[in-house]
């Protein structure tokens, strides 16, 4: 008989090395050749392409050994008859470099035996030409592993001893393995119970039964928070766990390390739609429980925080997730904690030869469908304008004749409803004139020359390896994604390192670096919201048309915009013909003239040396450095709108024409952002089993953290972006609120006026802050008998943030657990159907920091352009100082009970919390005579009280089909329990946003009680005594309501957040669905409003005269002098009526992935291993509880505007191994 060693190598270093050589501008060109020079290598069959050589110095090895060694080395097999080689011979090797012949050569001559190498197969046969017989040595070997019941006992592992073969059970606990010697020895292990062996003797099919474990498997079973690595029977805090497996259930689209946890972990609840309010984070643990400090997790990298963008994490490299939610789980971290800690562990190398992994996707979404914006088109549109056009000139005197005087202009429809009520044309001609603009919609040739249909494709290839005191992990990871707008581009390219050494017997050394570069372009397109329905881009020639009107814009020099300060055709000629810029907005020109570019480099490294001082004593020290750097240039041509208003704006009136003062040409802006963060640990880890009946474990440590923020901003004029060149100008002229423009009643009617509006920091800036901070921690956990633990934790955090009080800066953060594992007690010992009982309860402190305030006066500069004969730079404070300023500190409470029944069919575990936030940094009004009218202070409490469940189900499990279940569910209720106001809000800044309100949770929105319009078309509000109120804010003038009047209509934070995870295969093909539901929350719906300049459907139908009030609840259009007349305030009631505002409650169907394994068989054919085809749409289906009419993923919370829908994704992703 003959023992084979079989492993793969490929000679992928040197094609690596090259590759991270590369231009950037050829990575993907090298991706793609090096990937054809790796599979033809694999295909590769002549052993003479290799010139393989041997390194070995070791005296008194059997031949066994050194066939071991040569099969590590060079990846050969091995195969050999027992008859023919003596465990007993023995021989001294030494061999340097040596190649493989002559190392068999000088092996075996003194034995009598030689050897043939036959493709990668080395086989040794006797001297005396016998050759081994092989047609009947290598077997294909099937079988099932279960439990005593017969239970399958999916993902057992199966391997061949001393040989490098091996797989792992099926969900229905089957295995095959191929190439196996007829007198191997296979060796089954599986989590939880006692390992087997068994020899193969030729058979074709091993049923093997396994008996559970003296060791249970919450005993067995480990989680990392980011310190150490914890036994799971000593954990008593709230902690949630994914794996790498369930990590990749679904395909990361869009390559956010962060996308793949949505609806997997209980408690981690993925806000889609943060635009309540400032007090809203992308991620949230257990709710948010501060007001103006960090709201959003930690995140902690294989151990160590990270500080850069998580765009440089591979989502691809992830092994596994564990969310800390509260004290006793979290604690360690200290400042950082109260709002929860993700930690990410990634890949790293693993035993024996080169293996590689290629994954490679391509996405496909549409452009977004217009529809969901409900916008008034077509002759509804034209309408609306003719009836406000008529109300201006009507009532405001606003006519045609007026605006020629004063040389502004008017669209067409404007001009049409003046020519109808003077008598120049007839309702005919006016109809016919409507019905020509109402004709046109503009939406799809925006979408075709603005938008594209978005495509993303990503490659992945990693390779890992090494030795049993070495490996390694290299992975290169590209990202290319087309995004919305046309010509928009973005890629990223992501390299990793990571490495593990075992040197000395009692030194281990882990090391990882990451490099990240981005490319982002991100050409600027037209505000659709700002352009007529019926306005074109192009001519039938291809030239760009202007608007009618200047748009309503965010550029600094206020006044241009709108019928007040847009100049006529003539007008505007007379400029061009004196030497000004055309002063009109064509917004197909902007879009050319506009570049916007962003390119990022992200680098990580970090390492960490632990020393073995005992058996029971490991002492580390590590660290991690990072640096983000990332660089935006907004560049605009000199024929770029903004420019030319800038140049008109600023040029002085010469003998001659304009003089220009800011330089003629274009301009660039360019941001550099740096972030700069080192963490420098050192600890002490002690574990302990005594007695099997005491299990200690404890850490102690010192940590030093520093994060570096550095902003500059520069800006260019007469900038020409071919030569890289510009010209120098009068940088005391931006920002001067002082200067009046020479041509101010050439640029705009004469009833306009120009101001500019931008400072000097808009253009020239730097800011700089430096966090520092020191830290003491200590963590330990004691278990007795396997049934009872307990935990506890300490850490001192030291900062330059906080006051000088010590009180306040050394306060410690703490925590303690308890954990009583009843199912250990002997009462249910005999309970066959449970597997898993156990009770946690824990408490302690969490902090949070805030980098607004501090006890030192926080200053700003500021550049007074006015004064002569130069300009001074002048400094005030930004904050003043507070030192009594100290952490805000989070209390919780945490009872949770894990479980698991029949044979963990079922199992999950369930927590109730209570999160009490103290200290909270809030706003105070002060005295403003002693020069502040408001100071940053610890004023408020916040609770967040909840429920997380987490259930898994295998529902169906048998030989050829399987269906498992998980549910997560997260119930929140966050109410502000204490918030300090010296002055109480009107009700019109309160609806609008306004501030925190004891009693109500954060984010909560209040609404008018509004009651209607009267006769005259005025709205009307309750006032909380049952009159009618028509409020008023005019110069002093003020009708208001109490704040008790208003109506509570909930918050726009999701209160329940649900995850249902359905997973089946049957035979090769997997297919898994995740459903999300978030609800108990709302939002407001913008109500119909003929002042929108792109109104919603309905805003025709507002009240135009007495007796509307009884079929409408629009307000009318308030004429000036009037008995009709109301102010904003008034509007309001209506805008923030309860009426508007809907529940969001909605179900998803976020993904639904089909992936089909190749069959071993033609897998191995091609040289692949484990190729997985993957078909996936995201976000097929929504419904909206209270009306698909709106996307609450999309439309803002506050203002109730509508937004494109989330568009669904289409993906196609191959994975294989090799």
């Amino acid at each position: 008989m003959y023992k084979i060693y079989t492993k793969i190598i490929l000679p992928f270093a040197p094609v690596f090395r090259r590759l991270m050589e590369a231009d950037k501008t050829q990575i993907i060109m090298r991706l793609k050749l090096m990937s054809v020079i790796l599979l033809a290598t694999f295909m590769q069959v002549s052993a003479n392409g290799f010139a393989q050589k041997v390194s070995l110095t070791k005296n008194n090895i059997s031949l066994e050994q050194l066939f071991s060694e040569i099969r590590k080395q060079t990846g050969y097999n091995v195969l050999w008859s027992v008859e023919q080689v003596d465990q007993q011979w023995k021989m001294n090797a030494n061999f340097n470099s040596t190649p493989i012949e002559e190392v068999l050569e000088k092996s075996l001559k003194n034995y009598g035996l030689t050897y043939v190498i036959d493709q990668k197969t080395i086989v040794i046969k006797s001297k005396n030409g016998g050759k081994p017989e092989l047609t009947a040595v290598l077997l294909e070997i099937k079988g099932k592993v279960t439990d005593e019941s017969g239970n399958p006992l999916p993902g057992a592992v199966i391997r061949v001893k001393n040989s490098s073969i091996g797989s792992s059970a099926g969900t229905d606990g089957s295995f095959m393995l191929k190439g196996v010697s007829e007198n191997s020895f296979l060796f089954i292990s599986y989590i939880g119970y006692q390992s087997q062996e068994v020899k193969v003797e030729g058979s074709k099919y091993i049923q093997v039964s396994l008996k559970p474990s003296m060791v249970n498997l919450d005993q067995v079973q480990v989680v990392s928070n980011g310190y150490q690595t914890i036994k799971r029977q000593q954990l008593t805090g709230a902690f949630a766990t994914l794996s790498g497996d369930d990590y990749k259930q679904s395909i990361p689209v869009n390559s956010n390390v962060l996308e793949n946890m949505e609806g997997k972990l209980a408690g981690l609840v993925m806000n889609v739609n943060a635009s309540g309010s400032e007090d809203s984070s992308p991620i949230s643990i257990r709710g948010v429980s501060t007001f103006n400090a960090v709201k959003s997790p930690l995140i902690v990298l294989n151990g160590f925080p990270t500080e850069i963008s998580l765009e440089s994490i591979n989502p691809y490299d992830v092994v596994s997730v564990t969310v800390l939610k509260d004290a006793a789980a979290a604690a360690i971290y200290g400042v950082r904690a109260s709002n929860g800690v993700i930690i990410i562990m990634t890949k790293k190398g693993t035993e024996g030869a080169p293996k590689f992994q290629i994954n490679s996707t391509v996405s496909f979404k549409p452009k977004p469908n217009f529809k969901k914006l409900d916008l008034l088109t077509g002759r509804g549109f034209v309408d609306l304008e003719a009836s406000l056009a008529k109300n201006n000139i009507v009532n405001n005197f606003m006519t045609k004749e007026s605006f020629d005087l004063e040389g502004g202009t008017y669209t067409p429809v404007y001009a049409a409803v003046d020519d109808l009520l003077n008598g120049v044309i007839s309702q005919e001609e006016a109809d016919a004139i409507f019905n020509q603009y109402a004709a046109y919609d503009n939406t799809k040739d925006y979408q075709k020359l603005f938008q594209q249909n978005r495509y993303l494709r990503a490659l992945d290839l990693n390779a890992s390896g090494g030795t049993k005191n070495a490996t390694y992990f290299f992975g290169v990871n590209r990202v290319d994604n087309d995004q919305l707008v046309k010509g928009a581009a973005f890629n990223k390219t992501t390299l990793t390192y990571r490495g593990s050494m075992d040197f000395l017997k009692v030194l281990s050394l882990d090391v990882q670096g990451v490099y990240s570069n981005t490319n982002d372009h991100s050409p600027t397109a037209p505000d659709y919201m700002a352009i007529k329905p019926y306005e074109g881009f192009l001519d039938a020639n291809g030239t760009a048309i202007a608007t009618f009107l200047r748009p309503y814009s965010n550029s600094p020099y206020f006044g241009y915009d709108g019928s007040y300060g847009s100049i006529n055709a003539e007008k505007n000629q007379q400029n061009i013909a004196m030497g000004l810029y055309d002063g009109n907005y064509y917004p197909y020109n902007d879009f050319v003239d506009y570049k916007n570019e962003t390119k990022g480099n992200n680098f990580r490294f970090q390492g960490n040396l632990k020393a073995k001082i005992t058996k029971d004593l490991n002492v580390e020290i590590g660290g991690a450095f990072e640096k983000g750097l990332s660089t935006n240039n907004f560049i605009s041509s000199e024929s770029a709108y903004e420019n030319r208003m800038r140049l008109n704006y600023f040029a002085k009136a010469g003998q001659n024409g304009p003089e220009f003062r800011i330089p003629k040409g274009g301009s660039k802006q360019s941001n550099n952002y740096t972030t700069e963060a080192y963490t420098i640990r050192a600890q002490a880890t002690y574990n302990k089993l005594i007695n099997d009946n005491h299990d200690l474990s404890f850490l102690a440590g010192v940590e030093q953290r520093k994060l570096t923020y550095r902003t500059e901003r520069n800006t260019l004029f007469g900038y020409d972006d071919r030569s890289l060149t510009s010209k120098p100008f009068d940088a005391g002229l931006l920002g001067n609120y002082n200067f009046a423009p020479d041509y101010m009643y050439e640029l705009v009617p004469l009833s306009g006026y120009l101001s500019d509006y931008s400072s000097y920091s808009d253009f020239f800036n730097q800011t700089y802050r430096d966090d520092r901070f020191v830290s003491a921690y200590a963590n330990g956990a004691y278990t007795f008998n396997k049934k009872y633990s307990v935990t506890g934790s300490l850490r001192i955090d030291q900062s330059n943030l906080f006051g000088s009080d010590p009180k306040f800066r050394y306060t410690p953060l703490w925590s303690a657990g308890a954990a009583w594992n009843i199912k250990g007690e002997d009462f249910l010992q005999n309970v066959s159907w449970l597997d898993e009982l156990k009770l946690r309860v824990a408490t302690g402190y969490n902090g949070n920091i805030i980098k607004l305030s501090g006890p030192y006066n926080i200053l700003n500069n500021r550049i007074n352009s006015q004064a002569q004969p130069e300009p001074i730079i002048g400094y005030y404070v930004q904050t003043p100082a507070n030192s009594g300023l100290r952490w805000e500190k989070t209390v919780n409470y945490n009872f949770g009970l894990d479980f698991g029944l029949g044979m963990n069919r079922i199992s999950g575990s369930v927590d109730y919390y209570i999160k009490h936030a103290e200290d909270v940094f809030s706003y105070l009004a002060t005295d403003a005579t002693k020069g502040f009218s408001n100071q940053l202070v610890n004023n408020a409490e916040i609770m967040n009280k909840g429920l997380e469940l987490n259930l898994r189900s295998v529902n169906i499990l048998n030989d050829h089909f399987s269906w498992s279940t998980q549910l997560t569910a997260s119930f929140n209720k966050n109410e502000v329990l204490k918030y300090r106001v010296n002055t109480a809000p009107t009700t019109f800044n309160q609806v609008n946003g306004g501030q925190s309100v004891e009693g109500y949770p954060l984010n909560a929105i209040f609404t008018y009680n509004y009651k209607g319009l009267n006769e005259l078309g005025q709205p009307m509000v309750d006032d909380g005594n049952g009159n009618n109120v028509i409020l008023r804010n005019n110069f002093g003038d003020v009708v208001d309501i109490p704040l008790s009047a208003l109506h509570y209509a909930g918050t726009t934070d999701p209160k329940y957040v649900l995850g249902l995870t359905n997973q089946f295969k049957m035979g090769n093909f997997d297919l898994s669905m995740l459903f999300m539901y978030y609800g108990g929350h709302v939002s407001r719906i913008a109500p119909p409003n003929y002042n929108a300049f792109r109104p919603i459907n309905g805003a025709q139908d507002f009240w135009k005269q007495s007796g509307d009030e009884l079929n409408t609840r629009m307000p009318g259009i308030p004429v000036y002098g009037t008995d009709n007349y109301f102010d904003y305030a008034a509007i309001n009631g209506y805008t923030y009526a309860t009426e508007f505002v809907r529940k969001m409650d909605f179900i998803a169907l976020r993904n639904v992935t089909l992936t089909y394994k190749l069959k071993s068989e033609f897998s191995k054919k091609l040289g692949l291993d484990q190729t997985k085809l993957s078909i996936q749409v995201q976000n097929p289906y929504k419904y909206v509880f209270s009306g698909n009419d709106v996307d609450p993923e999309t439309i803002d919370f506050r203002s109730g505007i509508r937004s494109f829908g989330v568009v669904p994704a289409y993906t196609f992703s191959l994975t294989t191994n090799f």
